[in-house]
């Protein structure tokens, strides 16, 4: 991987500005769909549209999408049978003619520069087909909007294809801005995960067919806020534990994947399945999965949840300082909005993903970038 680069782009004039369209999936989403499309509609980047796709909600969204195209030229309402998040935006690309394709979740926030951002980081490499999209940091925020802690911070780009098998980098469905024609010749997202009933991962399949044959981009800024409350897909422990397992063992075959990424990819999303479903109570499934980590990687599982244990003590010994007094409890003082913090303000400082095993992700990366222009990319797995 090689180091970020900062964006430090001004904004193009407008007859220069690559024409973007936000892909907003939603389902039932009254609560906080209108928050998302305002966050959407503020955005600096102006050769700017917003599609919505309406997955054949039957709360009241369908009345706030009337109300609100009433008076927002640049927004655009398809309405179809339900059929899952994938498949809305799969809709959404396909009804685009725009260069670029952004997609929003209907329960998340954007800073107004975020796709100026991104469209200007990617727009630096206008020439080279290899690069494909950009993503951005995230914070976490709440049902009132409020920030609860940033994602962890990552700085991986360019032919991250084999690092992002073993960390996601991404995060959530928010973050991606990619060329549509890309988008389009990987397939889109993959509506079968939810046919299944193990929706929730569509995101990174998508974002790792991307990688096998493009190159990725990163803005070092929290240009996201990802709302985090029960009842949402990301809180779905089970499908998104069974999900996750799918996606990466679905790329286990590319014969480009060295056997270290092999080992702790599977090892990495075997040990978080094995903890989400044991906090769910889904122990039957959580047996199921430590019982193939036994069999394909045991080594670098464990070496894993030795460090999960060590994290889960960390968390622990906050909790007893919290009770104890020693430490504020969270909530306490002064909750800020997420539109109300410098993208470039981290809460506190945020800790490197795998910092273990990064040499390796980056050796392995480097690799691959070195093949991605010398080998013709496999067909996209089934």
């Amino acid at each position: 991987m090689v180091a970020c680069q900062e964006s430090t782009d001004t904004e193009m004039s407008q007859a220069d500005t690559p024409s973007v369209s936000v892909i907003i999936p939603v389902y039932n989403g009254a609560a906080f769909v209108e928050l998302t499309i305002l966050s959407a509609s503020r955005q600096t980047h102006e050769n700017l549209e917003i599609i919505v796709v309406d997955d054949g909600s039957t709360d009241a969204t369908p009345d706030i999408l009337r109300e609100l195209a009433s008076r927002m030229d640049n927004l655009r309402v398809i309405t179809i049978p339900n059929g899952g998040v994938a498949n809305a935006r799969n809709v959404g690309t396909r009804a685009s003619a725009a260069d670029y394709v952004a997609y929003l979740d209907a329960d998340d926030l954007w800073h107004p520069t975020k796709i100026a951002r991104q469209v200007a980081a990617l727009e630096r490499h206008k020439g080279d087909p290899d690069w494909a999209a950009c993503y951005a940091l995230f914070r976490t925020i709440n049902t009132h909007g409020e920030v609860r802690g940033d994602g962890l911070v990552h700085d991986a780009r360019g032919a991250i294809f084999p690092s992002h098998l073993v960390v996601n980098h991404v995060g959530n469905g928010s973050s991606l801005l990619v060329r549509r024609e890309a988008a389009l010749e990987v397939g889109g997202f993959d509506p079968s995960y939810a046919q299944n009933g193990i929706g929730g991962c569509e995101d990174r399949d998508f974002q790792l067919r991307l990688l096998r044959r493009y190159k990725m981009e990163v803005v070092r800024e929290y240009l996201v806020g990802y709302r985090i409350y029960a009842g949402n897909m990301s809180s779905n422990r089970y499908a998104m534990s069974l999900g996750g397992n799918a996606v990466v063992e679905k790329f286990m075959a590319d014969p480009r994947i060295s056997r270290e990424i092999r080992k702790l990819a599977l090892a990495t999303t075997y040990s978080n399945a094995v903890i989400r479903l044991s906090r769910g109570l889904h122990l039957r499934d959580a047996g199921a999965i430590l019982g193939k980590a036994m069999i394909e990687t045991p080594l670098a599982f464990f070496r894993i949840m030795l460090t999960r244990l060590g994290q889960f003590l960390e968390v622990a010994k906050k909790r007893i300082k919290t009770r104890l007094g020693l430490l504020p409890k969270p909530g306490q003082g002064d909750l800020r909005m997420f539109e109300d913090y410098d993208p470039t303000e981290a809460i506190a400082e945020g800790a490197p993903y795998a910092p273990s095993y990064r040499p390796v992700l980056d050796r392995n990366d480097a690799a691959y970038e070195r093949r991605l222009s010398q080998v013709t990319p496999l067909p996209t797995p089934a």
